[in-house]
């Protein structure tokens, strides 16, 4: 059985206070709990909610890629296919100079 003297725990004589009164007190703390309750159970909920969102990479990532505009992507295009030009022309003299014969000085 718990000590009454803990910090916790009201300490009730009942010389002061009718029953009603006593009942009531009761019931005032009792709500008050539940509301504290209800709201730190509204607040959990929220930040696990939050949580979930930033953990979900994969949707973070394809809302990411619908806020760039159209504009942007037609440039991102262009500059792979320059880039793409540029090794595919740098690769083929290479290759072109390896396969001719060097020249003696």
């Amino acid at each position: 059985m718990a000590d009454p003297q803990e910090d916790d725990r009201p300490v009730v004589d009942g010389t002061r206070a009718t029953p009603q009164e006593l009942r009531a007190e009761v019931e005032r703390l009792t709500e008050d709990r539940r509301q504290e309750v209800d709201e730190l159970r509204d607040d959990i909920g929220a930040t696990v909610h939050e949580l979930a969102g930033r953990l979900d990479v994969p949707s973070r990532a394809k809302a990411r890629l619908r806020a760039v505009p159209p504009a942007a992507w037609a440039g991102a295009a262009g500059a792979a296919a320059g880039a793409t030009g540029l090794v595919v022309l740098l690769r083929s003299r290479r290759n072109a100079s390896a396969r001719r014969p060097k020249r003696r000085r």
